[in-house]
């Protein structure tokens, strides 16, 4: 199943040149083309202090020349100079940031872009203010100059960073961690447990992410004697998947009931995020059914270019997209009108992504309940993820379901349907174990939470439904289980 994501890799990259054919530059706002000399000009016996040679040599007036300076140094301050680490997207050395509050004088979000290709998706790091002053960073995004002065702009507020926070293994959130770090030489650096790399398993110290000494984190709170305890608890889902280790640490900040993740969940809005709409370029080219399809910067042109971006990033290859290789050259892919009712489920929904939900969670379903249970003992009201959208109005209960829905729709019941075609007219149950101790205890924690107001959205991606766009996913994971990439389900060690 490879050469199938190689093909869709592929004709992604193929539409980004042709993206550049028509004119588009990834994240590249135009600088102003300098004016033609002035000889010959009818004004050229104006006084010369208004003019003044550009650097190109032309001669124009200071006032262009201001202009030009000034777009040429907000340029310099989103340019991310290492973006070559992970050369997913190219001209992907622009990187705007955006801040906003989530929790008013407590959490910032910091978004930027991040993607494959033309298949752009927002990534957020999150700062949070700790009680006895300075900052904690959560899983830090790229180090741009504009970035940090932001960043700065805090410090002066609420005193200085303190501490910076490695919450997973995943390389698009590590591969900024070492350059922001560097940013900020007095913060205590924290990572968690099972950091690796390929194709040779360095240790920590040389892998080229952690500047100075990093902390590594007990998987468990009680373990810990973290600084910053007082504010925040955590836990971590750590198994092995096979070839390396998946981890994901899940931070409550008990001031403002907000639990932080990376990639466990996440809420598809139905609008593009303000940062992917800062350049519309890439979702106006997604927008087009075909070559033919004329897709001009209007508000219902840039939504279908989101929603389109979305299933792609989701699903890796949509049921309703096919490869149209001379026809529909550059776009090189066609659509067909069934992705609309695929949107339709999709969108406003807490979920587990289909590639955490096939490739992740499937492989350890035991282990994944036992964290969703610890987690759930808070009493969160809020969640904020990497990616999408946040903050999101939900509780342990939503938590909870989101994921059990993503555990059954990979059961051995399930797979046996989708292997038949025979589709049980009731839902499917997951068999649940005999309580023991601490599930009453994890029970009554529950019962006791605040009850948030009807959440107003839907909860878990419903797999009948989808069964055609997680296709590729599915059939990529038997792939890759036959030849021992993954261990499998099967061979899940109880969890501790």
């Amino acid at each position: 199943m490879l050469p199938l994501l190689v093909f869709t890799f592929a004709t992604t990259y193929a539409s980004n040149i042709g993206l550049r054919k028509i004119g588009y530059r990834p994240l590249a706002r135009s600088v102003s083309k300098p004016c033609q000399s002035l000889k010959g000009h009818p004004f050229r016996a104006l006084h010369s202090s208004q003019f003044k040679k550009n650097r190109l040599g032309a001669v124009v007036s200071r006032s262009s020349i201001s202009q030009e300076e000034t777009q040429i140094s907000d340029r310099k301050k989103t340019t991310y100079g290492l973006w070559p680490a992970l050369p997913l997207q190219p001209g992907g050395e622009r990187r705007i940031t955006k801040r906003y509050e989530i929790a008013a004088g407590k959490i910032y979000g910091f978004e930027q872009i991040f993607g494959t290709l033309d298949v752009l998706v927002n990534i957020r790091m999150t700062v949070t203010v700790l009680s006895d002053g300075g900052l904690l960073v959560y899983s830090p995004v790229a180090a741009t100059e504009e970035c940090i002065e932001m960043v700065k702009e805090l410090e002066g507020k609420h005193g200085p960073v303190k501490h910076i926070v490695l919450p997973t293994t995943a390389v698009e959130h590590k591969v900024f961690f070492g350059p922001f770090a560097k940013k900020f030489k007095d913060a205590e650096l924290w990572v968690v447990p099972g950091q690796w790399s390929f194709p040779l398993n360095l240790p920590l110290s040389a892998l080229g992410l952690f500047p100075r000494k990093a902390t590594i984190l007990p998987l468990d709170s009680s373990d810990s004697d973290a600084p910053w305890l007082k504010d925040f608890d955590y836990n971590i889902l750590k198994f092995d998947l096979g070839l390396a280790p998946f981890v994901e640490a899940a931070f409550f900040h008990k001031p403002s009931k907000t639990l932080l993740i990376t990639d466990a969940v996440v809420f598809a809005p139905d609008e593009a995020p303000e940062i992917i709409q800062d350049d519309p370029s890439p979702l106006l080219f997604r927008a087009k059914d075909n070559a033919r399809d004329p897709t001009p910067d209007t508000p219902e042109n840039r939504q279908k270019g989101w929603a389109k971006t979305v299933l792609f990033s989701l699903f890796i290859q949509p049921e309703n997209v096919r490869a149209s290789l001379i026809k529909d050259y550059p776009a090189l892919l066609a659509w067909d009108d069934g992705w609309k009712s695929s949107w339709e489920i999709v969108k406003n929904r807490l979920f587990v992504s289909p590639v955490i939900q096939i490739l992740v969670f499937s492989q350890a379903p035991k282990t994944i309940r036992k964290w969703v249970d610890n987690i759930c003992k808070w009493p969160f009201t809020s969640i904020v993820p990497c990616h999408f959208s946040a903050p999101i109005e939900a509780g342990p209960k939503e938590f909870r379901k989101a994921i059990e829905t993503a555990l059954e729709g990979t059961s051995p019941p399930v797979l046996q349907q989708l292997e038949n075609g025979n589709f049980a007219e009731t839902p499917l149950q997951t068999p649940k174990k005999v309580p023991d101790f601490q599930d009453w205890i994890a029970d009554m924690f529950e019962g006791l939470q605040p009850k948030l107001k009807s959440s107003g959205y839907e909860i878990g991606l419903p797999w009948k439904e989808l069964r055609g766009d997680f296709e590729l996913l599915r059939t990529f994971e038997k792939g890759i289980r036959a030849t021992g990439v993954v261990k499998g389900p099967d061979k899940e060690k109880d969890p501790k």
